[in-house]
């Protein structure tokens, strides 16, 4: 599952997901307005032609919003200046009659218009730099606080607490644009435009790549139910003739798919995005393992742990350390070559071990149990598997897996040979 951090940041950058707020918060806050009784204060009871002005205009306002990217198009600095002046010239007017106009305390639906039209201007600010929207932001925030002190003076701690996150999370916006009003200044001015225009373009830059990973995650994730096919068909019959292979997962994927992967990974590295690419890396690759291992390979559902899956925990122990882990290793390292190998371990242990904690509990789940004739000879095998996968299990993982590894086989050697009735078996399973 993708961290919920990264997936956040991800929408954070999708313009489409500003398009669909700037929408639904001018409709909800052009519909709150009407509602209001700032309206009636302002324009008065409500008549046939006001209602058809009023939603000729909510229509035409939230096209707008819709298309607001559409705007981005025109680098004309007049048009910008007509478009302030002219946003300038309403809100002051509005301003104007509505301290005049209105004495007494607000209602729900002027404070929810406000909320909403400040959320409208946050997602224009997102989408374009026209040089109006945050003025336009700050002047519905400001609106927003003036109501609430109206209501109650100690409101006001709430309206300056959302304008504070709302600020907050406008200037965390790297999609900053330097507008080009500024651009008829002179040589020394220009210079330091280019400077903070090359800047923007480096965290636009940083955006494409995180962008190009999640693309070749998705891309990785969509060949993971052929690659589980391909294993299952290999792995297919008599789990006492599992056959080593740490190439498996790398041969089973397209090579084009590994080499976009390894670069796009190499310039997240360097972007300063190490942390957020492993983390997501280990995420959707844990992800798998555990579903490949749980649903597919012991096949447990609901059911849980039973005695007749000891068979298939025989089998699911051996190929998962003589193929599924080496081969995770030998993609990790492929992917992540520039990492060191401190750092390589703790990764591919946090990727497997989920998955190797299953296997393991398994086993320690039927060493508690009562014993029987017939158990007895599954245990047997299981130690067996345990003794025989141990140089596996220290070649992949660190000693404070592997010691749990050897208590459970020693355990299990201890309960055989008190059904055994043979206590000199005891030191011969534990060597």
């Amino acid at each position: 599952m993708i961290p919920l951090i990264i997936q956040i940041r991800c929408w954070l950058l999708e313009t489409k997901v500003w398009r669909f707020v700037g929408f639904v918060s001018a409709a909800v806050g052009l519909i709150c307005y009407a509602l209001s009784s700032s309206f009636n204060h302002l324009f008065g009871n409500w008549n046939l032609l006001k209602v058809i002005l009023y939603t000729l205009s909510s229509f035409i306002i939230c096209l707008l919003i819709l298309y607001a990217n559409t705007w981005q198009n025109s680098r004309s600095l007049r048009f910008k200046a007509h478009t302030a002046f002219l946003v300038l010239t309403i809100t002051a007017v509005y301003s104007f009659f509505s301290d005049k106009i209105m004495n007494g305390k607000p209602d729900a639906y002027t404070l929810i218009s406000c909320t909403s039209f400040s959320m409208m201007s946050l997602s224009l600010s997102r989408q374009i730099q026209c040089g109006f929207e945050v003025d336009l932001m700050y002047f519905y925030l400001g609106c927003l606080i003036v109501q609430l002190m109206k209501i109650k003076l100690s409101l006001a701690i709430v309206g300056v607490c959302y304008s504070y996150c709302v600020i907050i999370l406008r200037s965390s916006f790297s999609s900053l644009n330097v507008t080009q009003e500024t651009q008829c200044l002179g040589l020394e001015e220009q210079h330091v435009i280019i400077q903070v225009d090359s800047q923007h373009k480096n965290t636009n830059s940083h955006d494409n790549i995180m962008q190009e990973f999640m693309t070749c995650m998705n891309e990785l994730k969509q060949n993971n139910s052929n690659i589980a096919n391909k294993f299952l068909e290999k792995v297919k019959g008599n789990g006492k003739l599992v056959v080593t292979d740490h190439n498996f997962i790398i041969d089973a994927l397209p090579n084009e798919t590994i080499n976009h992967l390894h670069k796009t990974v190499k310039m997240m590295v360097d972007a300063g995005f190490e942390k957020e690419c492993s983390d997501l890396y280990i995420s959707l690759r844990k992800e798998w393992l555990e579903d490949l291992l749980i649903n597919k390979l012991l096949r447990l559902g609901k059911m849980g742990f039973q005695d007749y899956m000891l068979g298939r925990w025989i089998k699911a122990s051996k190929v998962c350390l003589k193929i599924l882990f080496p081969s995770e290793r030998r993609l990790y390292d492929r992917v992540f070559s520039e990492s060191t190998n401190e750092a390589s371990n703790l990764c591919f242990l946090e990727v497997c071990y989920g998955a190797t904690i299953q296997l393991l509990n398994f086993a320690d789940l039927f060493v508690n149990q009562s014993p029987s004739t017939w158990r007895l000879f599954k245990l047997i095998s299981m130690f067996e598997t345990l003794r025989d996968l141990i140089p596996e299990f220290e070649s992949l993982f660190p000693s404070s897996l592997v010691n749990e590894v050897i208590q459970i086989k020693n355990r299990l050697g201890e309960v055989i040979s008190s059904e055994d009735n043979s206590p000199s078996s005891i030191e011969e399973m534990q060597i």
